[in-house]
């Protein structure tokens, strides 16, 4: 048995004895912290398992887009589909796995850092600016 990088089991095997190729179909609305949002309804993205969670997948967009003072995102209508990739996906490992809202409730930072420990967390910034916190040495 392989396993990918999350340590789910690796995707299985096409009739060609290839990877099978995931993509994620799904509609999303992504609010900016400075007013107004921007949405798409059946977008598709390439992934490198079957699974991604809605934190991942909000923080794919953001970091696909290049998104500037983006804040809470909305997924909806998220299904993993058998289909060739477009491109190459992006590692998911390095996406983060949480999303924090330093505006909505305070955070002490001891909290931040056992957050941290258990993987890469996106931190939305009294300034409205999305951050990544991450563990520095694993």
């Amino acid at each position: 048995m392989r396993y990918g990088p999350h340590g789910r089991l690796a995707s299985a095997l096409n009739l060609r004895g290839k990877p099978m190729e995931y993509r994620v179909q799904f509609d999303f609305t992504v609010h900016f912290t400075n007013g107004g949002s921007l949405s798409a309804t059946d977008f598709r993205l390439d992934i490198p398992e079957n699974s991604i969670s809605d934190d991942e997948l909000a923080a794919y967009i953001i970091q696909d887009m290049r998104l500037l003072m983006a804040g809470h995102v909305d997924i909806v209508h998220k299904k993993i589909i058998t289909e060739a990739h477009k491109r190459a996906p992006i590692n998911t490992r390095d996406l983060p796995r949480r999303t924090l809202d330093l505006r909505a409730e305070d955070f002490p930072a001891s909290r931040l850092v056992d957050l941290a420990k258990e993987g890469v967390v996106r931190i939305i910034g009294d300034d409205g600016e999305s951050y990544k916190l991450e563990r520095l040495v694993v």
